[in-house]
């Protein structure tokens, strides 16, 4: 039991190196399940994209590739002819970039949480939310591949909520 007890972060500094630990655990977890399985990527993000014929027009008369364009795509309705042209969104290369990029944020907020003090450690685990929070919020709001439903919660408010814990508490942890 002391072995399990000793990675656990210390009580002394409060309650962010518990909350940056279990962060860091639960982003581990879902790295773990990116690279096993798309179902829980798929609940969290709205796959199901069509065409978007505005961009394709567009790209066609100015000769880009409509295939580079960041805007390509637009979520497909959920009823009618949408439905038998949509494609899903969330790949399994998308799932296994997703998973690399959220375990390694998972092990520095999981190593600034034994160390919430060191000034580079708490600035990098900050990013770590930063980066998400924008993520996810452009997601929701530029892009619309994101619905706020119960499992989209939890990354919203880890990444918004996060950031902006640790960038209100940044001087009473770094000295």
């Amino acid at each position: 039991m002391d072995t399990l007890l000793s990675y656990i972060p210390s009580g002394e500094q409060g309650l962010l190196p518990y909350y940056l630990f279990l962060v860091g655990i639960v982003s581990v977890g879902n790295s773990l399940q990116n690279l096993t399985t798309l179902h829980y990527t798929r609940r969290i993000y709205n796959g199901l994209f069509v065409p978007n014929h505005a961009v394709l027009r567009e790209e066609a008369k100015s000769k880009k590739s409509p295939e580079d364009s960041i805007h390509k795509l637009i979520p497909a309705s959920t009823t009618g002819k949408d439905t038998e042209k949509a494609q899903d969104q969330v790949t399994p290369l998308a799932a296994r970039l997703f998973g690399t990029w959220t375990m390694l944020a998972g092990f520095i907020r999981m190593y600034a949480a034994h160390d919430v003090g060191n000034r580079a450690l708490y600035q990098l685990a900050l990013i770590t939310h930063v980066v998400a929070a924008v993520h996810f919020i452009s997601e929701l709001t530029v892009y619309k591949t994101l619905r706020l439903t119960g499992p989209q919660l939890f990354p919203l408010f880890a990444g918004t909520g996060g950031s902006l814990w640790m960038a209100l508490q940044y001087s009473h942890y770094v000295q």
